[in-house]
């Protein structure tokens, strides 16, 4: 005799609402899933239709601007610099190093162009009415006016925005004054100390490598933008200065009530910023000639 089981009837009507509840959401599911079907195939109509393929859409990012850009410009090509340096080895007033110089230099225009971008960081550029540079052509070539002129910290660029275009094939020419920081950080004309018998000496010297020349003086700071370097340093009477060129002169001025020398050096080989050295100290320096017989 078969097995009779008795169900309660609260049991019984909960079984009845989970039924519900399962055959409400099988319902659902089914039309959620259709109409998502139906929503496929009218994207895959309207895509042959247009002949598009869908995917994500991505918004371009706007072209960087010449001065954006880690690499210079190929635009133009320096040909020599004139630098004069004046480190100060003792402080000033706020208790800083510095040091002031100007920086010349002789440039060709390769590509038309109506910018200048050249490298300069962290110097305080002296203003001339207006703007960071002067701005002049060499021979027969004219020169554009500066219409604007900024620094651009993150690529370590001075800007010139220039009336109109240079002339491919001039020679253009770029003066700059400034004033640096002669840190104790090992970048750039910088700062080194000693102490000789217990008295502090300070020795202004210089670390080009790999781009820090533009820390000194504004250059086009890249290795393949080689020049001749005429280098010119002022430095107090009872200091020396050496450069990459023999000394061809040092003459005797007063800036400031302070009595100086005045020390130039012949005109480097073609070369790299970056080769570029010079040193400002009290040592005494020991010269001497070779034995004529020495082979």
């Amino acid at each position: 005799m078969a097995k009779v089981i008795h169900v309660s009837k609260n049991v019984g009507l909960g079984l009845l609402v989970l039924a519900a509840i399962a055959l409400l959401t099988i319902i659902a599911l089914s039309v959620s899933l259709d109409k998502e079907k139906a929503k496929k195939r009218g994207g895959n109509s309207e895509d042959k239709a247009t002949g598009s393929t869908s995917g994500p859409i991505t918004t371009p990012f706007p072209p960087k601007e010449p001065w954006d850009k880690y690499r210079l410009p190929e635009s133009l090509s320096p040909v020599s610099y004139n630098v004069t340096l004046f480190p100060r080895l003792k402080p000033d007033a706020n208790g800083l190093y510095i040091f002031t110089g100007e920086s010349t230099v002789v440039f060709k225009c390769v590509k038309e162009t109506d910018l200048i971008i050249i490298h300069s960081n962290k110097l305080n550029l002296t203003n001339f009415d207006g703007f960071l540079a002067k701005l002049s052509a060499v021979g027969e070539a004219s020169s554009p006016s500066i219409l604007k002129s900024w620094l651009v910290v993150k690529t370590e660029y001075l800007v010139l925005q220039l009336s109109r275009r240079l002339s491919v094939g001039a020679m253009y020419v770029l003066h700059t004054e400034f004033q640096g920081e002669l840190a104790d950080d090992l970048e750039g004309f910088y700062r080194s100390e000693y102490t000789d018998d217990g008295v502090k000496k300070v020795v202004a010297t210089s670390q080009m490598q790999p781009t820090y020349a533009r820390k000194t003086f504004p250059c086009f700071d890249e290795p393949a933008m080689k020049a001749s370097f005429n280098v010119t340093i002022v430095h107090e009477g009872e200091t020396v200065a050496l450069s990459n060129g023999i000394k061809t002169d040092s003459a005797d001025s007063t800036i400031d009530g302070v009595p100086v020398k005045v020390t130039t050096f012949e005109p480097t080989a073609k070369m790299s910023t970056y080769l570029l050295g010079f040193i400002v100290c009290d040592f005494v320096s020991i010269d001497s000639m070779p034995d004529s017989n020495l082979l």
